[in-house]
C-alpha cells in the first residue's frame, strides 16, 4: 500500500499535465488527510478545495514551509477521503507562549493576593515573604504550567469528517478552504 501511495504520488508530480502549477507560497496550515483505506495520513498542506477533490501537496515537497512553484499537487478524489485535520502552523508556539504569560499573571496575582507575612509576638521566624517576593515567586512558578496547559491546546487539531461522501464535503468545503494554501 505503501508503494503505491508512493507512486500515485510520483505520478501526479511528473505527469501532472492536469493539474495547474501553483505560484510559490508560505503554509499557513499543517493538514493530516485520512484516506478511506485505513493507510496512514497523508501530512502536507491542502492547496485548492474544488467541487469534487482536494489538491494536495506532501511535506516532503516543502522547502522551508514554503511550496515551491514547480510542484504539481496530487489531486484526491473526496471519494477516498475518511477525515481531514487541520493545524495552524506555530499554533503550538504562540499559544504556550500566551499560556505561560498568562501562567506567570496568575502566580502573580495569587502571590501578591496572599499578602505579607507576618511574624506574631513570642513565635520564631525564620524566613518572612513580602506580597511582592510572593508574586515574584509566583510568577515564576506559574511559567511551566501556564506554558504546559498552552501547548497542549495550540496541538489540538480541527478534524472535519468526510467519509468518502460527496455531500458532507459540499457541506463542509466552505470551511475547509479556510485552511488551504495562502498566497503571500
Amino acid at each position: 500500500m505503501k508503494i503505491f501511495l508512493i507512486l500515485l504520488l510520483l505520478l501526479s508530480v511528473t505527469l501532472g499535465t492536469s493539474a495547474q502549477s501553483i505560484p510559490a507560497s508560505t503554509v499557513d496550515s499543517y493538514n493530516w488527510i485520512y484516506l478511506k483505506n485505513g493507510s496512514r495520513p497523508l501530512k502536507g498542506v491542502t492547496v485548492q478545495a474544488s467541487d469534487s477533490s482536494l489538491h494536495f501537496v506532501n511535506e516532503s515537497f516543502l522547502v522551508r514551509n514554503t511550496v515551491p512553484a514547480s510542484i504539481k499537487p496530487l489531486i484526491i478524489p473526496v471519494t477516498h477521503i475518511d477525515k481531514i485535520k487541520y493545524r495552524r502552523r506555530n499554533n503550538i508556539i504562540r499559544v504556550g507562549l500566551i499560556g505561560a504569560l498568562g501562567g506567570a499573571a496568575l502566580g502573580a496575582l495569587i502571590g501578591y493576593a496572599s499578602g505579607d507575612d507576618t511574624c506574631e509576638s513570642g513565635s520564631w521566624c525564620m524566613v518572612l515573604f513580602s506580597a511582592e517576593d510572593k508574586a515574584m515567586v509566583g510568577s515564576i512558578l506559574g511559567i511551566l504550567p501556564g506554558m504546559g496547559i498552552g501547548m497542549a491546546i495550540g496541538s489540538y487539531r480541527k478534524t472535519i469528517y468526510i467519509n468518502g461522501a460527496q455531500s458532507t464535503y459540499s457541506l463542509t468545503r466552505d470551511e475547509l478552504k479556510k485552511y488551504t494554501l495562502t498566497k503571500q
